[in-house]
């Protein structure tokens, strides 16, 4: 029953690109402003979840309100067009359960064809059928409703009148004070919605004013309308915020009056309403369009379940921060120990063009001096004859190995690469490591390498003055092809006393570097399998409860970890990093502060190494701040939250992440800060032991239950 309740409200709450119960219940309750159009949307929702269910359609697209809320506009439109009669009633029964199969199948042919949603037009396209049908039977009244609105609020500026009647019409109302109502849920849900519908409206509004002098109600009426549906698809929830959102919702908006007028010519002869048919065509041939540029960075596509538009914002903007050079291949530097940066990408001296994405890297001692005694010798360099080692598993394709190691300062322009080994590490990607020592490397062609294997020396062949190792990416397997940008995945930075973890970064000039090691202990201590079960008891102030949870996977083969309050943290494990990726839950369980606590591994220990992560806003602040400063969202970020971690042993010898997590406002909000803490213990038979997050004078503690 529960499950049939959520259906009905997220159906109204789909209406206006909403996932919340609430705003559905709200946006239900407004419709019976017109008690007839109210009744009859709520017999098509209820008429078309059931059919669902009946039909054992996906239940979770059902209870999400998928095919909902085209019963709901059809059953309204019918009620807000026509007197209703007994056999009015009827066929508008038959009619919805039409508008459920064209939902469901345009579903799938939009998502096959174009990979676009079907929108509202199963809705449009019903209401024509019926329309078109509907003359044939005597008894049969119309109203005269579009751009005829009811008195109340008559006393307020045009303008604003005419807004909250856009609102209204969107349910089929004609009472303004059902689009003021309207406007107040969408400023709750959402204030980026809220601003992007003022912003869509007048700017609708003052151009049809420019253009036409005295334009009639209703094409006013039918433009608002429609430019504010754009507002609410295109600035924020199909598309994720960004700076150019308000010059997209300027352009639609006047692509959206253009076919309001293509569409009244077409259809007033035929007495068919434009109604969303103009909003359906801008929105999906603005989506369509943008799958086809080279790069997404700006007016991103939503490709995850969608939120409010700040939610989907604060999501994609920690996504790309934490993730933006994510690779399934995972390489690691060239080399064991640390080693320096002396050439990075776009470097001084060779790293230029198409070889601009390559490293060089030497060894140097405490002072910073590559090499002891004068630096005349060979043998006086570090990194001379010290090993080299395959960034990745792969296959040998390419071995050079009889060039002569240089004296200091002299190079060999014609065998420029020198002792060169490239390797396959399939997906069509491949390394190559040069300048390597005379008659040092140990594999051939055609063999198979580990990742870390021994492969040859550092050595002075080629275009080298000085020993070092040349490194770089490349997507073929000819000596010296141009290079490719590719991450390395996870590597230790020593600077200034400190060790800080990189993952899938670039490593800079002057960086001294070396690899993460896996640590057996902490490995395991995350190294969480289906099937898994774990429990804690829990305190917090004077409460006191035990959780547990247990390790699962979804259908898109999604590990997650889920309580028995029903929480969810989405997980993923690389070789050497564990993130927790995406928490749905309340705020209050042990599963919410273990996310705040860890949402990022290193899988090795490094006693005092450091790193950091970002979180969407959305998932750690939740007071007035935040919401006020979401009015300057599409403009810039106002308010961050960021996370400090760092590995150390205690005092008996266990290991511990220490985390900060700050909350930080700028400009405006710069009197907004905020820390918590948090420390996680690793036991090495148990592995987590227990943790704990302290928060506005709070401390959440758990201590992990062991098993009999």
């Amino acid at each position: 029953m529960q499950i049939f309740l959520d259906s009905i409200l997220y159906s109204y709450a789909q209406i206006f690109f909403s996932n919340r119960k609430w705003f559905g219940a709200g946006a239900l309750l407004i419709s019976f402003f017109d008690p007839a159009v109210g009744a009859m949307g709520l017999l098509g929702v209820i008429l078309s979840n059931a059919f669902a269910f009946y039909l054992k359609f996906d239940k979770e697209k059902i209870r999400n309100g998928f095919y909902g809320f085209n019963g709901i506009l059809i059953g309204a439109a019918i009620a807000f067009f026509f007197q209703l009669t007994p056999f009015l009633i009827g066929m508008a029964v038959i009619f919805i359960f039409l508008s459920f199969f064209l939902a469901a199948s345009l579903e799938n042919l939009m998502a096959n064809l174009f990979n676009l949603p079907g929108l509202s037009l199963p809705f449009i396209l019903t209401l024509y059928v019926f329309l078109v049908i509907i003359v044939n039977f005597p008894g049969v009244n119309f109203k005269d409703v579009l751009g005829a609105t009811t008195l109340s609020l008559s006393y307020l500026p045009h303008s604003i009148h005419l807004l909250f009647s856009s609102l209204a019409l969107i349910i089929l109302q004609t009472n303004a004070l059902a689009g003021a109502f309207l406007l107040l849920l969408i400023l709750a849900f959402s204030r980026v919605m809220f601003l992007n519908t003022l912003i869509a409206f007048f700017i609708n509004y003052l151009v049809v004013i420019a253009i036409f002098p005295h334009p009639s109600s209703a094409f006013l009426l039918l433009t608002s309308f429609n430019a504010v549906l754009v507002a609410f698809a295109l600035g924020g929830s199909m598309i994720i915020l960004s700076k150019k959102t308000i010059p997209l919702l300027a352009l639609t908006v006047l692509f959206v009056i253009v076919f309001t007028m293509f569409f009244e010519n077409i259809l007033s002869d035929k007495l068919l309403p434009v109604l969303v048919l103009p909003f359906n065509v801008v929105t999906l041939s603005t989506i369509y369009s943008l799958k086809f540029r080279e790069e997404n960075t700006d007016l991103a596509l939503l490709y995850f379940k969608p939120g409010s538009p700040e939610e989907n914002y604060y999501y994609h903007s920690s996504r790309t921060a934490r993730f933006k050079d994510f690779k399934y291949l995972l390489p690691e530097l060239p080399f064991h120990g640390l080693w320096k940066v002396s050439q990075a990408f776009d470097g001084e001296y060779t790293h230029k063009d198409d070889w601009r994405y390559a490293w060089d890297f030497v060894i140097t001692d405490e002072s910073g001096k590559e090499y002891s005694n004068n630096g005349n010798s060979r043998s006086d360099y570090h990194c001379f004859n010290t090993p080299v080692a395959a960034p990745l598993e792969g296959t040998i394709v390419r071995v050079i190995n009889n060039v002569d190691d240089n004296e200091i300062g002299e190079v060999n322009i014609e065998q420029n690469w020198g002792n060169t080994v490239i390797i396959d590490h399939g997906e069509g990607l491949f390394s190559s490591l040069s300048h390597l020592k005379k008659k040092s490397i140990t594999v051939e062609t055609g063999d198979e390498v580990k990742k870390g294997q021994i492969i040859g020396k550092c050595g002075n062949s080629g275009r080298s003055p000085y020993p070092h190792l040349h490194f770089q990416f490349q997507l073929t397997d000819k000596l010296g092809d141009k290079t490719y940008r590719y991450p390395i995945s996870s590597y230790i930075v020593e600077e200034k006393e400190e060790k800080n973890l990189y993952v899938f970064d670039f490593p800079k000039k002057d960086q001294v570097v070396g690899n993460l090691d896996a640590h057996k202990t902490v490995k395991a201590a995350f190294d969480f399998k289906l099937g898994d079960k774990l429990e804690f008891e829990c305190t917090v102030g004077q409460e006191k409860f035990n959780e547990k949870w247990e390790i699962k996977v979804d259908i898109f083969n999604v590990l997650y970890i889920e309580n028995n309050f029903g929480d969810r943290l989405n997980i993923y494990k690389l070789e050497k990093i564990f993130y927790a990726t995406n928490y749905i839950g309340k705020r209050k369980s042990a599963l919410y502060y273990f996310y705040l606590t860890v949402p990022k591994v290193p899988l090795g220990f490094a006693d005092g190494l450091k790193w950091r992560d970002v979180y969407p806003l959305s998932a750690v602040v939740n007071s007035i701040v935040r919401y006020l400063s979401e009015f300057l969202l599409i403009f810039n970020e106002p308010i961050k939250a960021e996370g400090h971690y760092a590995w150390r042993k205690n005092e008996n010898n266990n290991f511990e992440i220490i985390s900060k997590l700050t909350i930080t406002g700028k400009n405006v909000f710069s009197f907004y800060k905020k820390e918590d803490s948090g420390k996680i213990l690793l036991e090495s038979e148990l592995g987590i032991s227990e943790f704990k997050f302290s928060r506005n004078g709070k401390v959440f503690l758990a201590k992990r239950i062991r098993s009999k």
